[in-house]
């Protein structure tokens, strides 16, 4: 059965250098929580103390009602899948899958049926008797993410399982963790670098910056409401404008948006996919650059007194660089920031006022 993850207060600094300082997560019983930061914050650290195989200075472990603090990493049933499969190449499929099973003393015949039934949940039941050398590296991955279900644990940490893998196995193997996960009801924590993945992936989402978790929580709700510029430029909200709010609106080059809360300075996020461009009114801006992506097109809009925006344009609509547009962002896609006072209850947080109105 599964357990609640909850590190408290988690301080690792081996040689007297702190790599986590004071790290507070909590994975509900039976979610799937993806933990997303830039190189070098901290995360693989995190999960290697989690697992018994990172010393911990300060703070503490629970899974359950039971800290891990002192508890060897064989005891602790959590599995543990690494960014390489790690499969011992004198075993085949099967026995690889089942190795876990055998360090706990099951017989043969028990651990190899276990294992033959989660070889078939991640589909790769034909394979049982190959040599893994032989194998793709999704197949591998595979193998490694059965060999972690067999050991029946407690709680599933996956330590970018995903990185080296081309977008179409990547896109697989995402379904597949989704589906074993919810199938299996474990805990599961997962590294990853992706925005994208860890949208997808996350029921409960952690954004790790210098070993701290800056936010965590419903994955929207980091996207969409960040409580920092920084988590909002990691997550995609490129335009952080700043400014002076007076009477509800904050004057831009062009134009206003209107931002609640009170009078003073204030700072929003915008999304570039929720900046509409060729709006019937709204901000007045010149397309600065226009960067083709395949599926839409980037565009850079300056507002003058260097003031700029960035828009993600549907191709079909895009306009060209140098073009004069008109731009607007939908009342519920402005957002303070939480360091400014609350905005009153009843109002839609922003929108963006025809360039014509003066402030």
């Amino acid at each position: 059965m599964s357990e609640a993850l909850c590190c408290r207060a988690l301080t690792v600094a081996p040689g007297g250098m702190a790599i986590l300082r004071g790290v507070d997560l909590t994975v509900p019983a039976g979610t799937r929580a993806v933990l997303v930061g830039p190189s070098g914050a901290g995360k693989t650290t995190l999960l290697r103390a989690i697992a018994g195989l990172q010393e911990i200075a300060e703070g503490d472990v629970h899974v359950g009602e039971h800290s891990m603090r002192g508890v060897a990493p064989q005891r602790r049933r959590i599995a543990y899948v690494f960014q390489e499969p790690r499969l011992l190449g004198h075993l085949d499929v099967l026995d690889n899958v089942a190795l876990a099973l055998r360090a706990q003393g099951v017989g043969r015949a028990e651990r190899r049926g276990a294992a033959r039934e989660r070889l078939d949940e991640v589909g790769l039941a034909g394979l049982a008797g190959r040599r893994v050398q032989g194998l793709s590296g999704g197949e591998q991955q595979r193998v490694a993410l059965a060999r972690a279900l067999c050991a029946r644990p407690q709680l599933l940490l996956l330590d970018e399982p995903l990185a080296s893998l081309d977008p179409g196995r990547r896109a697989e193997l995402r379904r597949l963790i989704a589906r074993v996960q919810a199938e299996h009801e474990i805990t599961t924590l997962m590294v990853s670098h992706d925005r994208a993945e860890a949208a997808e992936l996350a029921q409960h989402l952690a954004l790790m910056i210098e070993g701290r978790i800056v936010q965590q929580g419903d994955p929207r709700c980091l996207f969409e409401r960040p409580a920092s510029a920084v988590v909002a430029r990691f997550f995609g909200a490129t335009n952080i404008v700043q400014g002076q709010v007076g009477g509800g609106w904050m004057a831009l080059r062009g134009g206003a948006i209107a931002v609640d809360g009170p009078d003073g300075p204030a700072t929003v996020a915008i999304r570039p996919e929720h900046v509409c461009v060729g709006a019937a009114a709204g901000v007045r801006a010149t397309v600065a650059e226009a960067l083709y992506r395949g599926t839409d097109v980037q565009l850079v809009l300056d507002l003058g007194n260097g003031q700029r925006l960035e828009a993600s344009c549907p191709v079909a609509r895009a306009p060209a660089a140098g073009a004069r547009v008109t731009v607007a962002v939908a009342a519920d896609h402005v957002w303070r920031m939480p360091s400014e006072a609350a905005a009153p209850a009843g109002r839609s947080p922003a929108h963006v006022r025809d360039g014509s109105h003066s402030t």
